[in-house]
């Protein structure tokens, strides 16, 4: 009885359970309470784009046409108040411009330089969202390393070239069009007036409230972005009818098989005109005609697979960008080597998802990546005098790109479309 009364003692003092307290989560500059997952691809970005970037601005790749003559002969006519319309070369919407205007805000470094630093900031702002995206307990940090590791094969064709400005917008869009549709669309619609393609970030909004609100704030940032710039540069819209002269560059999948009919004694042949190599001669312009008609095919098959959708996942949106890409860039009359930049991602916003639909379809952009440097620059005049290695990869890497879109597709179709 004793021994009883005293446990019944002991019971009445003991403190009452302490609630765990939940610490707060680290401010995102506290990089030394990151964990490993998340610090490992920081420490690969900043290895390799301190290399890469080194070489650009160390002309260890020679001196690009575009950062060290066209840009710039751009960038002065824009500080001037108008946009270069005349030039052939000229096929941007007007946010475009902002871009190559933007280094002139950098006096103290050349304009190269300049140009370059933006794209690296660009750079790390898609390398930022696709982990900040990943904290969550069903995503996944494969996103960033797809673009951390795949950025580095295209050499210093990104840091030349403003794609990664406009991929950035495009993964924005795509990774905010679930819990913010509007901010979405304000993305997607300002993506719009730099180089048309991220409308493609909206194809799977979700049905509803989510599609209305992205749409509707796409098409009012696109109409007030218009606006502004045609009120403050003249020839806002001259850019409307500079893709219709556009012929077949020899990069592109019909380009590529005209390379082969070259090589086995077709007539044609291949000159630069609108700033890439384009073909002109018999049957040329059938089949530019073709690859329009497969465009339309393919976003008509895209319009199909939406009305048709009855199942909308996080992933839906990331994946049917994926398959909408690589519809677009497919049936391209050209594909310029920085097509790659949009395919790297559009697959990394996929693997930010651990249910996505497209996770090989994206893991194939890294391989599909190295080919495409091989061609360029890597092999570019060997493959302008018909050379056969440089044709066969070219063939093997736009057969790939054919069976990619056609796998996408199929797999957007079985994980979201009603059976």
């Amino acid at each position: 009885m004793v021994s009883s009364a005293l446990r019944t003692a002991e019971k009445q003092h003991l403190p009452a359970a302490v609630e765990p307290v939940e610490r707060p989560s680290a401010p995102w500059y506290r990089m030394d309470r990151w964990p490993s997952r998340l610090l490992a691809p920081v420490g690969f970005w900043f290895c390799t784009r301190l290399i890469f970037v080194a070489m650009t601005v160390a002309n260890r790749f020679g001196r690009d046409f575009e950062t060290y003559r066209l840009y710039p002969v751009w960038a002065a006519e824009l500080a001037k108040g108008h946009f270069p319309v005349h030039d052939v070369m000229w096929q941007y919407p007007p946010v475009a411009g902002l871009i190559f205007l933007a280094p002139k805000a950098l006096p103290f470094l050349g304009y190269a330089d300049a140009f370059t630093l933006l794209i690296v900031v660009c750079d790390a702002l898609v390398t930022g969202l696709l982990l900040a995206s990943s904290r969550r307990q069903d995503r996944s940090t494969h996103g960033a390393w797809l673009w951390v590791l795949g950025l580095p094969l295209m050499l210093q064709v990104p840091y030349v070239r403003f794609d990664v400005v406009v991929t950035a917008l495009a993964v924005a869009s795509v990774l905010a069009v679930n819990r913010a549709p509007v901010t979405s669309g304000v993305l997607a619609g300002l993506g719009v007036l730099v180089k048309a393609w991220p409308v493609i970030a909206l194809v799977g909004a979700p049905r509803g409230r989510t599609a209305r609100r992205s749409w509707l704030s796409a098409v009012v940032t696109v109409g007030a972005a218009l606006a502004a710039t045609a009120s403050v540069f003249s020839g806002a819209l001259g850019f409307l009818g500079a893709q219709g002269a556009r012929g077949i560059e020899v990069e592109s999948v019909p380009g590529s098989l005209l390379l082969l009919a070259e090589h086995f004694g077709y007539g044609g042949h291949a000159r630069y005109r609108y700033g890439s190599m384009q073909f002109s001669g018999a049957y040329t312009h059938t089949l530019a005609e073709l690859a329009i008609g497969c465009t339309v095919i393919g976003f008509g098959w895209l319009l199909w697979w939406r009305m048709r959708t009855r199942v909308w996942r996080p992933a839906t949106a990331a994946d049917a960008m994926m398959t909408a890409i690589l519809i677009f860039v497919t049936t391209s009359r050209v594909i310029s080597p920085q097509y790659l930049i949009w395919l790297l991602g559009a697959g990394a916003a996929c693997l930010v998802f651990q249910g996505t639909s497209q996770r090989p379809v994206a893991y194939a952009m890294l391989p599909l990546t190295a080919l495409t440097t091989v061609v360029y620059p890597m092999a570019w005049t060997p493959l302008l005098k018909l050379e056969i290695a440089p044709l066969s990869v070219l063939l093997l890497r736009n057969a790939a790109l054919v069976a990619l879109t056609l796998w996408s597709a199929v797999r957007l179709w079985r994980s979201s479309a009603l059976r």
